[in-house]
């Protein structure tokens, strides 16, 4: 569920060219670092040198995600500026939890580093070294998900949410803010993107 709500959007975002991008630690500095916290991580994208592209994304009335924002990190109106092999795309976004989850009380913030083309596995293994936690595997995307907490600078295993039903699940979030990291390759595009849930009671500026 957390990587289908999001899909579209990023594809809408098309670069063209072949390209070699690895955009794991453009990952960790801007999204797993900054717990997903899309001002923060924005700040690291601007402190990079990356260029707000958001009036790039479509228009859609439907969309699930509220205050979607985009950096690329290279100046749009000049794509020579840098090779394709070094094109990334950062992405952040919220939505309530009932919506996207089907869990009501929660909220949603979602962080994602993109390039045209990456290599799932080699990401793979970079963030399970980077955590120290192996994935597990979600049967509804029929693909590998880090699940995990923070307790200061430690990651904690979460794996465990993953076979729990509705009730257990909001009631773990309600004590800590539970991390969901997918890697994905589809259409053109690979990166990775890592979904924080987190109780209403902690987000209440949406």
């Amino acid at each position: 569920m957390l990587k289908s709500g999001i899909m579209g959007a990023v594809l809408a975002l098309t670069l063209a060219g072949a390209a070699s991008a690895e955009p794991f630690q453009s990952f960790a500095d801007m999204c797993v670092s900054t717990d997903a916290d899309a001002d923060a991580a924005e700040l690291v994208a601007k402190g990079a040198g990356w260029r707000d592209a958001t009036s790039l994304m479509p228009a859609d009335e439907d969309e699930e995600f509220q205050n979607t924002t985009v950096f690329l990190n290279f100046d749009p109106a000049n794509p020579a500026s840098v090779s394709p092999g070094d094109m990334e795309v950062l992405m952040t976004g919220w939505a309530d939890g009932e919506a996207i989850l089907e869990i009501k009380g929660v909220v949603l913030d979602v962080c994602g580093v993109m390039s045209p083309e990456g290599d799932p596995l080699r990401m793979s293994k970079q963030l399970t070294d980077h955590l120290g936690l192996p994935a597990s595997e979600d049967d509804s995307e029929n693909m590998p998900v880090w699940l995990y907490s923070r307790q200061g600078d430690r990651f904690v295993s979460e794996a465990a949410l993953g076979e729990v039903g509705d009730e257990d699940f909001l009631a773990a979030v309600r004590q800590r803010s539970v991390y969901a990291v997918y890697v994905f390759e589809d259409d053109g595009l690979a990166g990775l993107f890592v979904g924080a849930v987190r109780p209403e009671a902690k987000a209440q500026d949406r």
